[in-house]
């Protein structure tokens, strides 16, 4: 959703694992759609709701071959049960998958948007 997050999830993607061609890299298929309604708006101020076009947007990905999506946007979860339930292919949450890596700390400080 945010065009710098998502270039920073491709970064990491590309690191891990090393690869020793270009073809031993994933595959992916990015929609980096600036029309999108703004999330904050919807969340802070009742601005458009990103839902729709955000589902619209999953289903041309998967249309497009992916077996799996990811979403490198916090704010953007808040509007993710309108993405799965328009899929019948599973969004990995980074919430989800940041939550259980943090089970061993006693403290956490998240960082996020005021959304």
């Amino acid at each position: 959703m945010g065009p710098e997050a998502t270039v920073d999830f491709m970064a990491a993607v590309i690191a891990f694992p090393p690869a020793e061609t270009d073809q031993d890299h994933v595959h992916m298929i990015v929609d980096n759609d600036p029309t999108i309604p703004a999330r904050q708006e919807a969340i802070l101020r009742a601005g458009a709701d990103p839902g729709s076009a955000m589902a619209a947007m999953a289903k041309r990905l998967r249309d497009a071959g992916t077996d799996f999506l990811v979403i490198p946007c916090n704010t953007t979860y808040a509007f993710a049960s309108q993405v799965t339930a328009a899929l019948d292919i599973p969004l990995l949450s980074i919430i989800d998958v940041s939550v259980a890596a943090c089970g061993v700390f006693e403290k956490l400080g998240p960082l996020a948007t005021e959304g």
